[in-house]
């Protein structure tokens, strides 16, 4: 369990020094893997309060991931 927090906290940093530098959608998706390694965690270990504020991180990095591409379909010739 160590190393699976540690990897989705590295995860998570990684995704917001991507989102400091404006390099999307690749921190979105760092960021909600990361997250829901988090989540996963902190229902493992009945921590809710973890397992609450990551689950929401996960569904909003989700509806993003979802809007882009969707938003994209087109420019891909989809």
């Amino acid at each position: 369990m160590r190393l699976f927090k540690w990897t989705g906290t590295i995860l998570c940093l990684i995704g917001i020094g991507l989102t400091s530098l404006n390099v999307y959608p690749a921190n979105i998706w760092f960021g909600f893997v990361g997250s829901a390694m988090w989540a996963w965690a902190g229902w493992k270990q009945d921590d809710y309060a973890l397992f609450l504020v990551e689950f929401v991180a996960v569904l909003m990095y989700f509806f993003g991931l979802y809007l882009y591409i969707f938003n994209n379909l087109s420019k891909w010739g989809i």
